[in-house]
C-alpha cells in the first residue's frame, strides 16, 4: 500500500498531537493512536482512531482515502468530471451512482421538511454573492423547481446545484460505517461535520457557547455566517436563502446534534437562514435533534432533545 502517494495519511504515535482536531475536541481529551489528515469537498478532513492496532490501522485508513476519493468523484463542485459538475454542465445525468441519487432524494426530503430553507439549488444565488452580483428574478424563478431523481436526472431550466450543504455530512457518516466494519467505534470524524460515534464521551467545544459540552454518539455540524463574507459592508455571506437571494443576519453561530452528520449538516444549513422562532417549531417536529445557537444579538438559544443537550 503507498499510502505517500497522495500524501493524504499522517501517522501519529500514542500520546502525539491531533492539530486541527483540537477546534473540535479539548485538550483534556486522551490523544489518538493515529490520525489521517487529508481533504473533503474542497476543505479540511481527519479521521483519529483512539487505541487502534497500527496493522488494522493502516488498513482501515487506507480504505478512508479510497472512499473519500471515490465520493468525492460524485458530489464535488470543484471537479469538471464529478457526477454533480456533469449534471449541472449537461442539465441532466443518466446512470448517476446510488450515493448521488441517494443523497438528491435526501436533499429533496429536507427541503420539503425545512419549508424550502434547505435548496440544494441555490448554487446560482451562492455564485452571485461570490461574484458581488445582483440576484435576479430569473434566479429566483429557476431555484423554485424540482430535481427530477428517476434513471435520468434532471435538473430544472436554467439551474444548477450544489450538495456542499448535505454531501460532507454523508462523507462523514460512510466514513463510520466503514471504520465500524473495521470494529473501530472509538474514532473522531471531521469531514467538514463533525461525528462521534463511539460511546466514549468527549467534550467538543460549541462556539454559540464559547465552551464545551460533552457527548457520546452523536454528529455535529455548525453554520456560522462570519466563516465566509463575500462583502463586509453589506455582511453578504456565503450563507443564502433560496427564497430572496439575501443573507440572513438571524444567527452568529448555530449547530446542530443529530444521529447522523447528513442530518445535522442538512440542518444547520437550512437552520441558519431562518429566524428563531420557526427554527424552534421545525425542531419540535423532529426527533433525536437539539440546536444550540447565539443569536444576532449574541444570546444563546438552545432547542429539542434534552438528551442530546446534556
Amino acid at each position: 500500500m503507498h499510502l505517500s502517494r497522495r500524501k493524504f495519511l499522517v501517522f501519529a504515535a500514542a500520546g502525539g498531537a491531533i492539530g486541527g482536531l483540537g477546534t473540535f475536541i479539548s485538550l483534556g481529551d486522551a490523544a489518538p493512536s493515529f490520525v489521517w489528515r487529508g481533504s473533503a469537498l474542497g476543505g479540511e478532513a481527519r479521521v483519529a482512531l483512539y487505541g487502534a492496532d497500527e496493522t488494522q490501522a493502516k488498513e482501515a485508513l487506507g480504505e478512508v482515502v479510497r472512499e473519500i476519493e471515490r465520493l468525492e468523484n460524485i458530489f464535488s463542485l470543484y471537479r469538471e468530471d464529478s457526477e454533480l459538475s456533469r449534471l449541472n454542465a449537461q442539465g441532466y445525468l443518466q446512470g448517476a451512482s446510488n450515493d448521488l441519487i441517494e443523497v438528491l432524494r435526501s436533499a429533496s426530503d429536507w427541503r420539503s421538511r425545512t419549508q424550502g430553507a434547505f435548496n440544494p439549488l441555490v448554487q446560482p444565488l451562492w455564485q452571485a454573492a461570490a461574484k458581488g452580483s445582483a440576484v435576479t428574478q430569473p434566479m429566483l424563478e429557476a431555484v423554485k423547481g424540482e430535481i427530477t431523481v428517476a434513471d435520468r436526472i434532471a435538473l430544472p431550466p436554467h439551474s444548477t446545484a450544489t450538495l456542499n450543504g448535505i454531501a460532507q455530512g454523508r462523507i462523514a457518516d460512510r466514513v463510520t460505517e466503514l471504520l465500524q466494519r473495521y470494529g473501530f467505534d472509538n474514532v473522531v470524524i471531521d469531514a467538514g461535520e463533525l461525528r462521534i460515534p463511539g460511546r466514549e464521551r468527549r467534550a467538543v467545544g460549541i462556539p454559540a457557547l464559547k465552551s464545551a459540552i460533552s457527548v457520546c454518539e452523536v454528529a455535529i455540524a455548525t453554520s456560522e455566517p462570519k466563516a465566509l463574507v463575500f462583502d463586509p459592508k453589506t455582511f453578504r455571506h456565503h450563507l443564502i436563502d433560496p427564497k430572496t437571494g439575501e443573507s440572513p443576519r438571524y444567527w452568529e453561530s448555530i449547530s446542530v446534534l443529530a444521529p447522523t452528520a447528513e442530518t445535522a449538516d442538512a440542518l444547520s444549513t437550512a437552520f441558519a437562514i431562518l429566524p428563531h422562532e420557526m427554527v424552534g417549531d421545525l425542531v419540535a417536529a423532529l426527533a433525536d435533534v437539539a440546536v444550540i445557537g447565539a443569536d444576532a444579538k449574541g444570546r444563546v438559544r438552545t432547542f429539542g432533545s434534552r438528551k442530546l443537550l446534556g
